[in-house]
């Protein structure tokens, strides 16, 4: 590559974007704007939020999402305008047979949802069930006889959601989905806001708040409230910020990828300090977790200023490390984290390197016995399988020696047959996104054993990021949290990493 776009240029402007903008720039999330109608009847921007909701309403009757990915923003969204049409003694905003139309096919949508296997997102084992209680305790409003209750999916049940709601929820990870836990939830000591914000999430701080607009209205939680809805023209995004994860995430995916020191320099400053010993959370008001952590330690390491991963060992759960405490599922990319962050500390032969090497030894079995027979990784935290792919195979590379040359080749083979004719990747389409993880993980693991096919695929694929890669308004969501959703900082800064990669 030596014609085409100044890359340096994109990359600084990318790191400016970043430092101005602590939000992820995630878009707008039907969940959460659901939410917030049912939730905040009495925040500015109703009218706004239910509009939105009705805009939003595919021609099936579903919302946001492909397949299974669909279910809970449907369920959110078709119980917000089931509770509109509940309001008593208020007008509707917006006229209410079109409301009552869009909420029945809605429910037809549910319905067929539910019967549908459901893709794992974040703790839908509770989500789930309370949003299916929700809509059918609202179904009388609607009048019609022909509604009918929806089930629960097969084997869900609402055994976790009443754990929860029975004192569960006052671990702090909790903060983020706290909209689920009912009437205990309302000013909850537990979750104290930062910033006026509760777990990073617009709908739990507006059930911490209640459903009756704070007297004070210097309140900081109703001050953020107003401002988010403000900005979103009353939608609001999936989370409120991811800045710690998006800083490191792009610092040590741009270093890896060439980028000097001193430009990314900035995306560290305000990071926490001492994240060794302490941890990170995704952003100020999550709860702290490993991956998070892994992610900060690399980059720092990256970037040349090392911490030892002292925090990382309470997560150690034998054949693997966890990403929270408690966990409902391990996660591959986090696991893959880790190993980058251990490999990291062990270039400078520590004191206790053998207790190091032990873990990066298990971690990697553990990544290389995940692996599908195909030849690529999945993920909880991502719904493309090029992501988790290029997250395992990269860390094992790199950190994990030649025992892993034999997995990581059916790993560039099944890459190299995955390429659609345009030169991109993707799940559900070819995806801008999707296609940087391919031609980089293709660009390292070959890098040793060059190949004609693995060159040619990486000139087409990046000759794809060229024409579309670099432009794009709103990329589709491939990243899982309560539903899908797409942070525009990480999508270009992988589509940069790849091109940069490329070029060097």
């Amino acid at each position: 590559m030596t014609a085409g776009p100044d890359l340096d240029a994109l990359v600084a402007e990318l790191v400016d974007r970043v430092l101005d903008d602590p939000t992820g720039a995630l878009g707008p999330s039907v969940y959460e704007t659901a939410r917030l109608v049912s939730l905040a009847p009495w925040l500015d921007g109703d009218t706004a939020r239910v509009r939105h909701l009705l805009d939003e309403q595919r021609p099936d009757g579903s919302w946001a999402g492909p397949d299974g990915y669909a279910l809970v923003p449907t369920l959110s969204a078709t119980e917000a305008l089931l509770a509109v049409l509940g309001r008593e003694g208020e007008t509707p905003p917006l006229p209410r047979a079109g409301l009552a139309e869009a909420a029945r096919r809605g429910l037809a949508a549910a319905a067929a949802l539910v019967a549908r296997p459901v893709p794992s997102t974040v703790v839908f084992f509770m989500l789930i069930p309370a949003l299916v209680e929700g809509v059918n305790a609202r179904l009388a409003v609607l009048g019609d006889a022909a509604a009918q209750p929806l089930a629960l999916p097969h084997g869900l049940t609402d055994d976790a959601l009443r754990a929860l709601r029975g004192g569960a929820w006052r671990n702090p990870l909790a903060g983020h989905y706290l909209e689920i836990v009912g009437p205990a939830a309302v000013g909850a000591a537990e979750m104290e806001p930062v910033d006026g914000v509760v777990g990073c999430s617009a709908a739990a701080t507006a059930a911490w708040l209640g459903p009756r607009e704070p007297a004070d209205p210097t309140h900081p939680s109703l001050r953020f409230l107003r401002r988010a809805q403000e900005q979103g023209g009353g939608r609001v995004a999936a989370m409120t910020s991811l800045v710690f994860y998006e800083r490191a995430w792009i610092a040590g995916n741009l270093a890896t990828a060439g980028v000097p020191r001193e430009v990314l320099a900035e995306l560290l400053k305000e990071l926490p300090g001492d994240v060794g010993r302490s941890g990170a959370p995704t952003a100020p008001g999550f709860a702290y977790e490993a991956e998070t952590s892994a992610i900060v330690l690399a980059a720092l390491a990256h970037l040349g200023a090392p911490q030892e991963p002292a925090y990382l060992w309470q997560y150690d759960a034998g054949g693997h490390f966890m990403s929270t405490i408690p966990e409902h599922e391990p996660s591959t990319t986090t696991n893959a984290h880790i190993l980058e962050a251990l490999g990291c500390h062990l270039v400078g032969d520590p004191v206790d390197a053998d207790r190091y090497r032990d873990a990066v030894a298990r971690i990697a079995t553990w990544l290389r016995n995940r692996r599908h027979p195909d030849g690529s990784w999945s993920d909880k935290w991502h719904a493309s399988p090029y992501f988790a792919t290029m997250r395992c195979a990269l860390a094992l590379h790199r950190y994990a020696g030649p025992d892993t040359a034999d997995t990581l080749r059916g790993s560039v083979a099944w890459l190299l047959e995955q390429q659609r004719e345009d030169g991109s990747w993707g799940r559900w389409e070819g995806t801008a996104e999707e296609t940087a993880y391919a031609v980089r993980t293709l660009l390292e693991l070959t890098a040793d054993t060059p190949s004609e096919q693995a060159a040619e695929a990486v000139q087409r694929g990046c000759a794809f990021l060229l024409e579309h890669g670099l432009n794009v308004e709103r990329h589709p969501p491939l990243w899982i949290g309560k539903e899908l959703y797409a942070p525009a900082h990480l999508v270009r800064a992988a589509v940069l990493g790849a091109l940069l990669a490329a070029r060097r």
